[in-house]
């Protein structure tokens, strides 16, 4: 339920009960895989409250506007109401045939109500597309960054982009007998991809999503076209994995896995090559490489397939202006990260999702 719903003269909010309807409409209109109706059954399935919101015009009830919205409460980082959680690209996703500014005023008026009801710390509308101005106390940071490949030109041409030293360990790999590329096509595929995720995470000290979110975003995403699992193997054992995923004209890279023993094999560097290879040949327009802190090892990887970085716009809203925006890499959570490194994978399997369903970035 929703307290006291919006509308005025041209636009009313509501909330979707819909999956085609609004999945439809996100494909119309370049929205995010991270807006799909599989990502909120990802999401609700750790018992969050969540809300498919969207604006109608009253004089033909079409739909115009849609914001996925979740609150997420931790001791840790406070409540917050999130768009979207877990997930770095997203917020109002609007009708391009016209203009709706009217409408994000009132789906961003929406969220400032609910917010204030709710009494959390702050809104994050996160790689917004809205910008600074379209929402009375909403302001726009920029904290991250992005590399966005155009890969509409097609193969040859994103190749020449990529760096040679990176090109270099690409074709080492490819004439690497020993390493396998294939795409994953089963439930068994993902669980062997969840192992190595389960490992990765440990080693970056960060409490790691339940098999049942991955199953979830599988059932819904998978099926519908939207979820692709790329798989480098050496010797028959998974050692490099990546989740593409997809919607409108762009793939967005999600989920990167490796095993960290056999990083000089730059199994890494195919598997984001075969991606690339694939959004182009594929007729996508463009290739995002997630959300990344400047100056970062990750970073510079990233830079070196060519794309043009790109700073995500992230809009907040503080209710009491007092809040802070949580930063999981501040080096207060040092010790909490030594810790987890430190735990046997069968503990982190256990406990870790009850940590990251609670930590919504």
């Amino acid at each position: 339920m929703l307290e006291g719903t919006l509308e005025d003269d041209d636009y009313s909010i509501d909330v979707a009960d819909d999956r085609d309807e609004w999945n439809s409409f996100l494909e119309r209109n370049d929205g995010t895989p991270y807006a799909h109706w599989g990502w909120s059954e990802a999401v609700a399935s750790y018992g969050h409250d969540h809300w498919n919101l969207v604006a109608r015009r009253r004089d033909t009830d079409s739909l115009v506007a849609a914001l996925p919205l979740t609150h997420v409460r931790s001791r840790l980082f406070g409540s917050q109401l999130l768009s979207p959680a877990f997930a770095e690209r997203g917020s109002v996703v609007v009708d391009e045939g016209g203009d709706t500014s009217g409408a994000k005023r009132l789906l961003l008026e929406q969220t400032k109500r609910m917010a204030d009801a709710r009494d959390v710390g702050f809104v994050s509308l996160r790689g917004s597309q809205v910008g600074e101005g379209q929402g009375e106390n909403f302001t726009v940071k920029n904290r991250y960054v992005t590399f966005r490949v155009p890969v509409r030109r097609g193969r040859d041409a994103v190749r020449a982009d990529v760096k040679d030293s990176r090109l270099r360990q690409v074709d080492q790999a490819t004439e690497d007998d020993s390493l396998q590329f294939r795409v994953g096509d089963s439930l068994d595929d993902l669980r062997a991809y969840y192992r190595l995720y389960l490992e990765t995470m440990r080693g970056h000290g960060s409490p790691a999503h339940s098999f049942g979110f991955f199953r979830t975003l599988w059932e819904q995403l998978h099926d519908d076209g939207n979820l692709r699992l790329g798989m480098i193997s050496h010797d028959g054992s998974l050692i490099n994995g990546i989740i593409d995923l997809s919607m409108g004209s762009t793939v967005y890279q999600w989920g990167v896995v490796s095993d960290y023993d056999y990083r000089d094999l730059n199994g890494g560097s195919l598997l984001l090559w075969k991606s690339l290879e694939r959004a182009a040949q594929a007729g996508y327009d463009t290739y995002e490489f997630g959300r990344t802190r400047e100056g970062s090892g990750v970073y510079t990887f990233k830079k070196s397939f060519g794309g043009s970085k790109t700073w995500y716009d992230d809009l907040h809203y503080f209710p009491d202006r007092t809040a802070e925006l949580p930063d999981p890499e501040d080096s207060k959570y040092e010790r909490a990260r030594e810790v987890w490194q430190r735990l046997p994978l069968w503990v982190t399997r256990l406990v870790g999702p009850q940590v990251r369903k609670r930590i919504g970035m």
